[in-house]
Order: structure tokens, then sequence, then C-alpha cells
């Protein structure tokens, strides 16, 4: 048994969605917990384990869009955002699974001038999704702020998007200081 904290590092670092992809004798050790000697597990089996997991996953997420009744609408295939989005071999375990073309989503169309990683991750493309729809939904119900001059107006849109995330990453440094 390992640490959760453990458990997503060797994800992040050292995973595959698809085993045969893996070095069968590349070793990975983690350390001991609580004076406990360490553990090795090789990187084949690492991605056997998250093979097993992922499966699982895409499984319910094919059966929920064929379940809504549009998995023939969507034509530009699955897009896969998160953390796990990253993982080595994963849009290629989607549409083995699925049958539907995958890719990763990126919020970065519509940030296009951020190099900012904490904006433009696959990692955020859910939540700057929700904050630009939110400033689109603003400008819908209340036009008055859509109509102000140009540059009251960067408070939405992407440099509104990346002023807001700049913000909320203040606010939380603070608090953790």
């Amino acid at each position: 048994t390992i640490m959760r904290k453990q458990a997503e590092a060797l994800k992040v670092r050292f995973g595959s969605a698809i085993a045969q992809e893996s070095q069968m004798n590349d070793i990975i050790c983690i350390p001991g917990l609580r004076n406990r000697a360490p553990k090795e597990i090789s990187m084949y089996n690492l991605a056997n384990i998250i093979n097993a997991r992922m499966t699982e996953i895409i499984t319910h997420i094919h059966h929920e869009i064929k379940n809504s009744g549009y998995e023939r609408e969507l034509i530009a295939g699955i897009v896969v955002t998160g953390g796990g989005s990253q993982l080595k071999h994963l849009q290629q375990l989607f549409e083995y699974l699925t049958g539907m073309d995958a890719r990763v989503g990126y919020p970065n169309e519509h940030l296009a001038d951020s190099k900012d990683h904490r904006v433009t991750s696959p990692m955020y493309a859910t939540g700057v999704g929700l904050v630009i729809k939110g400033f689109e939904q603003k400008e819908r119900e209340f036009p008055e702020y859509a109509n102000q001059e140009s540059d009251r107006r960067t408070n939405s849109g992407p440099r509104g998007v990346e002023k807001f995330f700049k913000k909320i990453s203040n606010y939380l440094n603070e608090e953790h200081d």
C-alpha cells in the first residue's frame, strides 16, 4: 500500500494508459512509509494498474455518451480535459475503447497570447471554459457591460480570464503565507 500522494506522483511521472507501451524491465522505487523498506514496481505493472482503472472510467464515459443520444453528434470526437488527460497514451486508449476520435483539450484556443501554464494546461481547461462562459453569460444578461469602451472590456474575454486567474492566484498565495 502506498499513499495517495505517492500514487498520483507515480501516475504523473511514470504512468501510461497502455501497458504494452511501457518498458517491462524498468523498475521504479517507491520510498517506504514510517521506516519501512522501499518498494519496487515495474513500469509495466504500474501501467497495467493504470490501464485497468482508465478502462473502467472510459467505459463509463462511453456508456453515458451512448445513453445521452449524442454519440453520432460528436463529429469532432471526445475532448479529454483535466489532470488525467496528460497521461501518456490516454488518447489512443480512448480511441481504441470507444471507436471515436479523441484529443486532449487545451484552453489556449481562447487564450491565444497567454504563456502561463496555470491557465493553458489541460488540467484547467474545464475551469477556464466555465469562467469564459460566465463572462459571456454576464454580457448576455447585462448588455451594458458589453457596450462599454474597449479598455473596460478587457475584463472579459481572454485577458479578463487571465486577470481573473491572477487575482485568484494572488489570493491563494496570500492565504498560504
